[in-house]
């Protein structure tokens, strides 16, 4: 299931289709709107959850988060030698490709900031066309490590469902 990263997809597909906004505040006001309703629907999805999961590998996995944003920084300045692409378009491919939408905000207004308002627009193409890639790419890699790794899910439920069983009969 896409969830809520679908309506990014509808997005692209009305750009692919000419679909344009000609007022900018309407065109801004639409952009900066649709952020903070993305981020605020995954803070909903993931927000619950948050505090929990350090209890479970949560700091392991920051560790890990952490250290592919590192790597991902590497891997797209390497690419910036070696592609010639601008860097603003540099940075919307990594924000893209990592599914990263709060990166991809705080790009544009940095840029924006820095460059007096000029045209913003090969961020969010980069974005654009590594969005689904990345998208599609975890979905490919978590199916990949779960047959070569006999992953059985519904055994996994299940243990987790004992899991929440017994933290539930503990008192206090």
């Amino acid at each position: 299931s896409f969830g809520v990263t679908g309506i990014l997809f509808v997005g692209i597909i009305f750009s692919h289709f000419g679909f344009n906004i000609e007022d900018t505040n309407l065109q801004n006001f639409i952009k900066e709107f649709g952020l903070i309703l993305f981020v605020y629907s995954i803070g909903l999805q993931v927000g619950p959850g948050f505090f929990s999961s350090f209890r479970k590998g949560g700091i392991t996995l920051n560790k890990i988060a952490i250290l592919v944003i590192c790597l991902g920084v590497f891997i797209t300045i390497i690419m910036y030698y070696i592609t010639g692409l601008p860097m603003s378009t540099m940075v919307g491919i990594m924000s893209g490709a990592v599914t990263n939408t709060p990166g991809l905000g705080a790009a544009q207004q940095t840029f924006s900031d820095l460059n007096f308002g000029k045209d913003i627009s090969n961020i969010a193409t980069g974005y654009a066309v590594a969005y689904p890639l990345g998208v599609i790419g975890t979905i490919a890699t978590i199916i990949f490590l779960r047959y070569i790794l006999k992953i059985n899910t519904n055994k996994e439920e299940k243990e987790n469902e004992l899991d929440i069983d017994n933290i539930k009969d503990i008192p206090g």
